[in-house]
């Protein structure tokens, strides 16, 4: 897909440019005095936690743009002011992180009341309303178990030829104790026109993946999911894929993972045209999802490669029939809620039309909003 570059690019350094607009040198301020405390190999270190990681805390230095992530061996003491929504274990608290026992666990004072939390058991830590009333921050507050991101990629093009493309891209998670839903929908439209032709539609398709895991013990999960698609030029009027079994998470960490999975499956295809009989066969689901994040890079603080790959061939056929999908994005965060996303997709199935041939691969430049 061709990608008008210098219109992103402009946009961008547009968005970059606004977010500091009128942006006065940050001076201290009655509010600002409140602030966290962490003391790291004996320096004192002033700002405000922003992330709680399974090995490295996130914290914002005071009067400072960056974000360091300091692991919790190096932590020697920690004190917040901020009050934190913290959930975990099925469980909603506010309160202050007061300390932090053998790298693993944290104090949290919660009224006059301390407790003592696992670190590893931490679904979500963000800033408590009364200390932040921002949209983002109640958005995050109101659902706690709930992350995601929506990515916008477009092309306008005018002259001889008018063209218009618009692409969305839809990542949604949702994590309580062991039970965890992942919604995954990307959607892609393009049409033209000349001056002697009407518009054409070039793309109109979209991808829906809905997937419910169970992590019942330790890495290990059952997962259920349903694929769906529709991509009108592949003469494809809609399919479904249902499909449940087995995985395991190799994990490092929450930022660094390799999630293998394998169990059994549907597919029912239908077509848009008469001449293509519909396919209904059954098929192995074999899958394969990870993600690696590099923290503290230069100049950009953080850098995220992450991916998926599903592939269902035919149990009785795999030669003749089968589906396959994949996807593999880099991220660059730009600031607390915006990031940039380069992706690349390859589609790979059996279609009965030989003109449409069997793969197609396109790379799409999106905007995101993170919440």
């Amino acid at each position: 897909m061709h990608l008008n570059l210098i219109k992103y690019f402009s946009f961008l350094i547009f968005l970059t440019l606004f977010s500091h607009a009128g942006g006065n040198i940050e001076k201290p301020s009655a509010e600002e005095e409140i602030k966290d405390t962490i003391v790291v190999h004996g320096m004192v270190l002033h700002g405000h936690v922003m992330n709680l990681g399974p090995k490295k805390l996130s914290f914002k230095l005071l009067y400072s743009e960056g974000i360091n992530h300091i692991a919790y061996k190096d932590i020697e003491s920690i004190n917040t002011k901020y009050n934190y929504h913290i959930s975990f274990k099925r469980m909603d608290i506010e309160g202050r992180v007061v300390g932090i026992e053998d790298n693993k666990y944290l104090r949290i004072m919660e009224g006059d009341k301390e407790r003592t939390v696992k670190i590893a058991d931490i679904d979500n830590f963000v800033m408590a309303v009364s200390d932040d009333d921002s949209f983002e921050n109640k958005i995050r507050n109101t659902f706690p178990y709930t992350k995601g991101n929506i990515n916008m990629g477009f092309e306008i093009e005018s002259g001889t030829t008018q063209k218009n493309e618009i692409d969305v891209l839809l990542n949604i998670r949702h994590k309580q104790a062991e039970h965890e839903i992942k919604l995954y929908v990307d959607y892609e439209y393009d049409t033209t026109k000349t001056e002697t032709t009407s518009d054409t539609v070039n793309k109109d398709e979209l991808v829906g993946i809905l997937s419910y895991r169970n992590h019942f013990k330790n890495n290990q999960f059952y997962f259920t999911t349903i694929a769906a698609d529709y991509d009108r030029p592949r003469h494809i009027l809609n399919r479904y894929i249902p499909s449940a079994g087995y995985g395991y998470r190799f994990k490092v960490d929450d930022s660094k993972w390799l999630e293998p999975s394998i169990g059994l499956g549907y597919a029912s295809t239908n077509y848009t045209d008469d001449v293509y009989a519909d396919k209904n066969f059954a098929v192995a689901a074999l899958n394969l999802a990870g993600k690696y994040q590099f923290d503290d890079v230069a100049y950009i603080n953080s850098f995220i490669i992450d991916g998926f790959l599903m592939y269902y061939p035919s149990l009785t056929d795999m030669g003749e029939d089968w589906i396959f999908r994949s996807n593999l994005t880099f991220t660059v965060p730009l600031f607390d809620f915006l990031s940039v996303k380069l992706a690349y997709n390859l589609i790979n199935d059996s279609n009965p039309d030989p003109s449409v041939g069997n793969n197609k691969t396109t790379t799409k430049l999106f905007f995101g909003f993170d919440f």
